[in-house]
């Protein structure tokens, strides 16, 4: 769910075909913000994510996440990557 909302959003690299499980990773496009700056943004809004390096974004999700939570999550992610 989140990587299905992530791959449209203008700025990040993401491979649908890559996401099998509860762990998504992304890259930030040049020109998007950097992984750094999504993670503090996504912080703020309350939606931890982590920097796997300069330019990508690992989200993992626990088991006892709800859909509406990953659906939140989404939101969150593509509004603060979109704010540039």
């Amino acid at each position: 769910m989140i990587a299905e909302r992530l791959a449209g959003v203008k700025g990040v690299v993401l491979d649908l075909a890559t996401v099998q499980s509860n762990i998504v990773i992304f890259r930030m496009a040049e020109g998007a913000p950097d992984a750094a700056t999504v993670v503090a943004r996504a912080k703020e809004q309350g939606v931890l994510v982590g920097a796997f390096a300069a330019r990508t974004v690992r989200a993992t999700t626990h088991l006892d996440v709800t859909g509406a939570q990953c659906r939140h999550a989404a939101e969150v992610l593509a509004a603060v990557i979109a704010a540039r």
